[in-house]
């Protein structure tokens, strides 16, 4: 984790850059057994999409997990996410951004075997993929907890602008304050329909205290007055989901 960390400090350095470059983020609903599928995913599948990274055929990579505050299942949402990012456009519509299909080159024999007989107890039964651009992004650090929040704003220039002129500074001089580690805003750029969000933001978090103090209003004084974002982005986020990282994969 240690080598995690300094490597997102160090990118985080230039701060004209887009951490997260062209990233997708993978929505998937699993059934069955959970501990068996985050077992594959967060031991053999990172194995495999760790070899990808370390090669630079994509540039980052995490499994989440759904968290609820009831501890009660909804069968209509999805309880899983993979986020996965790469340099450019083309990186990820290459043939090798499907690194999945390499599984065969780096597993032995006895871990494909362990995988297939784990895959037999569980079932996926959903998903959706969505593909962004990061618009700006800060990264200190790798959390515990991360906060995705959609929207659709009636004016997505300005959202977006507002974003790089005064909430990236208000963040950059306040997120050690709250314990925040990474921040950032997406465009999406496939798929496009008027009911899909244009866009999301993010805010990771050392703990899940910390995110929750975040949400309260606890900490520094945001610069509302400056903002504009009543005219913006008018309806305010459509949805705000927590996750949990259990696994990254970022070059070594």
């Amino acid at each position: 984790m240690k080598k995690l960390l300094s490597l997102i400090v160090l990118i985080s350095t230039f701060s004209s850059a887009q951490v997260y470059q062209t990233f997708s983020m993978h929505f998937v609903r699993v059934e069955g057994d959970l501990e068996a599928f985050e077992k594959v995913q967060s031991i053999y599948m990172h194995k495999v999409a760790q070899d990808a990274v370390e090669k630079g055929d994509i540039s980052f990579w995490a499994f989440l997990k759904r968290i609820g505050m009831d501890n009660i299942d909804d069968e209509k949402k999805k309880n899983y996410l993979f986020v996965q990012s790469n340099r450019d456009i083309t990186a990820m519509l290459s043939d090798k951004n499907s690194w999945w299909e390499n599984a065969p080159n780096i597993l032995s024999d006895e871990e494909q075997e362990l995988v297939a007989a784990l895959e037999k107890s569980y079932t996926w039964t959903e998903d959706s993929r969505h593909i962004f651009v990061d618009e700006i992004s800060i990264a200190k650090g790798l959390g515990s907890y991360i906060q995705f929040n959609f929207a659709r704003p009636k004016n997505l220039n300005g959202f977006i602008s507002e974003n790089k002129s005064l909430w990236k500074n208000f963040f950059s001089a306040n997120m050690d304050k709250m314990n925040m580690v990474n921040w950032g805003v997406g465009r999406k750029i496939a798929p496009l329909s008027s009911e899909w969000s244009t866009v999301v933001t993010w805010d990771m978090f050392k703990t899940l205290e910390d995110l929750m103090k975040y949400r309260v209003g606890e900490g520094p004084n945001p610069p509302s007055s400056k903002s504009k974002m009543r005219s913006y982005n008018p309806d305010g986020f459509r949805n705000q989901i927590i996750f949990q990282p259990l696994k990254f994969a970022v070059k070594q």
